[in-house]
């Protein structure tokens, strides 16, 4: 009933605010580019350069471009438009949004800084910027945590964001003249963000937990009746390209599940299980995949009832133990106190919001900083927001959600704290301080076990040979070639099923986009799929940027020659690298950020070693912007090799290696030519292999 007085009051809402949108959204869908302006200038700048991105009038690709100031502190920015989009700009770090559509011509004022708050708006399309500095001021992007974040409460959460965001429209709209373009990005932003959120919930519900939500409301599902999977007009909104992805991937992965009465499901995507009956046969489209789907085992020619017994173990044993990843006898820990130790590990909880952030800048006492951490426990939330409005430091937790408030001088990320060290997660007070701290040094580097390391493979009555073949196909770099494989390909046949018109040839562009830039399986199937696409395909400028993105990832493929380049490194001397000519170098994309580069680690120290007799570089390239967190990275990590630093994703080095995420590894052989773009290191032994090859 509550979704149905939501969807009404919506549709009254905008009934409203706009009586022709859909047929200004579809005319200019089909329009030529146009061009929309940006002037502007910065008072008091502290810096000469803003970097605008944006989204190509295909929606298929980022563009950006920097800008100077003139002597006067002014700039000025030129785009080509087709519909209504949002431009990112950049100053001093600091992101801020625009909104242009074909035809405006938008000047800025910037008082003070770069804050939303900072902007006076004035010419073509002002008011429309006027909503959007304050809506970011109010929603900016939602931040939840999904640990213990049972359905009902999620649920209640996401759609009160999508409530207020519409009643703030609604009250905006009476206050600026908001374009009726702008008026349909809105809605079709805040309908596909809730959408896009849940259709997300199951499986970020898995990974925070460990395990799926088997208690999902008997009608969860219904919520695919309230969105429409095609909209033209939400071409190009933030979220409507992901929530098409994860929906597609959803039904398909449900098609692909014979378990169950039903076979292979008939139900389309918006049709829900009929009852609570129905759903309790129902396979779980966003269960975790067996063992067996996630890898190739077809060449071991196991029998079914040894898969589905592999398949069990499996599951039983998904995430390793604190034993398995840290040698707990190092320290002198007894069998039974391991299984201590690993039954403490299972039940940790992620980290307080006082352990991840340092909350002294907010002025609480010790007392208040329990009670954030106790009520951040309950709301599973939390959310930033910097502007210039804000004078000092505060936090706002009316109606149970804790909002951080912050003036534009402190940045976020200044105020996050380094992990919690294992000893701070659990309590080793019954341990030694020497071993407490040996613990905590071997715990930052945890070692990756091996499937026969996790469970009893001879229970199962397997040879040594078979198991040594599962725990050299059953690793991360194995997933890539099967399950990810199988998703790509499969949601790439089931949109030309669901979808149609416009949004059908823009979505299986985008998918075609993407198999170019992956590894050499994904290229053969993306450029097979090619041929059939110039032949199905009547939009031309969709043709023309598919075509254009064979050509670029053309000259990445293996034997082609890698593009040179010349950064600095620690010391300030120029590398280039032609200069490692002879030997084999492995390019190593990272960040001091993130995350994943700092996992793979241990597998880079390990190929190291094993190759140690072989003429290898490892060539670290950062794309930090910051050259202090670069430097401090590299020697708390204490990571080997060549080290040189690119000023981030704009880079050139970064475009002409096509890094679009991290970590990014390409193996160049001895005569300067790719040999292959490495996904994962966790295979060691075939990308020592390939080192061999590439002499």
């Amino acid at each position: 009933m509550e979704n149905r007085m939501t969807n009404a009051y919506c549709s009254f809402l905008i009934a409203i605010l706009i009586t022709s949108s859909a047929c200004l959204a579809a005319e200019s869908a089909q329009s030529q580019p146009q061009v929309a302006t940006i002037t502007g200038e910065i008072q008091s700048p502290t810096s000469r350069e803003i970097k605008f991105g944006y989204e190509s009038p295909s929606a298929l690709e980022d563009s950006e471009e920097r800008v100077a100031l003139d002597s006067l502190n002014r700039f000025a920015f030129e785009l080509p438009v087709v519909r209504g989009t949002l431009v990112r700009a950049y100053y001093n770090e600091v992101r801020s949004m625009f909104f242009v559509e074909p035809g405006d011509s938008l000047h800025v004022v910037v008082e003070e800084g770069f804050a939303d708050s900072s902007y006076s708006f004035s010419g073509i399309g002002a008011d429309n910027n006027r909503f959007v500095a304050e809506w970011m001021a109010e929603f900016g992007r939602s931040r939840l945590d999904y640990e213990g974040l049972e359905a009902e409460d999620f649920k209640r959460q996401v759609d009160q964001r999508r409530r207020d965001q519409f009643e703030f429209l609604a009250a905006r709209s009476k206050e600026y003249a908001l374009s009726s373009g702008f008026i349909d990005y809105a809605v079709a932003h805040f309908n596909y963000e809730w959408a896009n959120l849940m259709i997300s919930y199951p499986t970020e519900y898995r990974f925070a937990n460990g395990e799926d939500n088997r208690d999902l409301p008997p009608k969860y599902y219904d919520f695919l009746q309230e969105v429409p999977l095609v909209d033209e007009q939400a071409i190009g909104t933030m979220d409507y390209r992901i929530f098409l992805e994860r929906t597609l991937n959803w039904e398909a992965r449900e098609r692909r599940d014979e378990a169950g009465p039903f076979g292979r499901p008939s139900r389309a995507i918006g049709q829900p299980p009929r009852d609570r009956g129905e759903l309790g046969k129902m396979p779980n489209p966003f269960r975790r995949p067996k063992l067996s789907e996630m890898y190739d085992l077809s060449g071991l020619e196991l029998a079914e009832e040894t898969l589905a017994q592999l398949d069990a173990l499996y599951e039983a044993n998904r995430r390793p133990s604190l034993s398995q990843m840290v040698d707990l006898s190092a320290v002198g820990l007894l069998s039974d106190a391991q299984v201590r130790l690993d039954l403490v590990y299972e039940k940790k909880r992620l980290p307080k919001l006082s352990q991840s952030f340092d909350l002294s800048v907010f002025g609480l006492s010790e007392n208040a900083q329990a009670e954030l951490d106790s009520l951040y426990e309950k709301s599973k939330s939390y959310s930033f927001f910097t502007s210039n409005n804000v004078e000092e430091a505060s936090v706002d937790t009316t109606g149970g959600s804790v909002a951080f408030y912050l003036p534009l001088e402190i940045r976020q990320d200044s105020l996050k704290k380094e992990p919690p060290k294992l000893s701070e997660k659990l309590d080793l007070s019954w341990l030694s301080e020497p071993a407490r701290a040996q613990l905590d040094s071997m715990y930052e580097h945890p070692q990756q076990p091996k499937l026969s390391e996790r469970i009893d493979l001879s229970s199962l009555g397997l040879s040594a040979a078979v198991q040594a073949q599962l725990d050299s196909i059953a690793t991360p770099t194995g997933i890539v070639t099967l399950e990810s494989w199988n998703s790509f390909s499969a949601r790439y046949d089931l949109a030309k099923e669901k979808l149609e018109g416009r949004v059908l040839y823009w979505f299986l562009a985008e998918d075609l986009i993407r198999g170019f830039k992956r590894g050499s399986k994904f290229f053969s199937w993306a450029k097979d799929k090619w041929e059939e696409f110039q032949e199905i395909n009547p939009h031309p400028e969709y043709t023309k940027v598919v075509q254009a993105a064979l050509y670029k990832a053309l000259k990445l493929q293996p034997g082609q020659p890698a593009p040179e380049f010349t950064l600095y490194d620690l010391d300030g001397q120029p590398v280039s690298l032609s200069q490692f000519k002879g030997q084999v170098v492995l390019l190593d994309f990272w960040a001091s950020w993130c995350g994943p580069c700092i996992g793979d680690l241990p597998d880079l120290r390990r190929i190291k070693k094993k190759a140690a007799d072989q003429p290898l570089v490892f060539l670290n390239l950062s794309l930090d912007t910051d050259d202090a967190a670069w430097r401090e990275a590299v020697d708390k990590h204490e990571i080997e090799g060549v080290h040189v630093r690119a000023d981030g994703w704009g880079a050139d080095v970064a475009k002409s290696y096509q890094v679009n995420s991290l970590p990014s590894y390409y193996l160049v052989d001895s005569q300067g030519l790719i040999a292959e773009r490495l996904r994962r290191m966790s295979d060691t032994d075939e990308i020592v292999a390939m080192i061999e090859k590439s002499l």
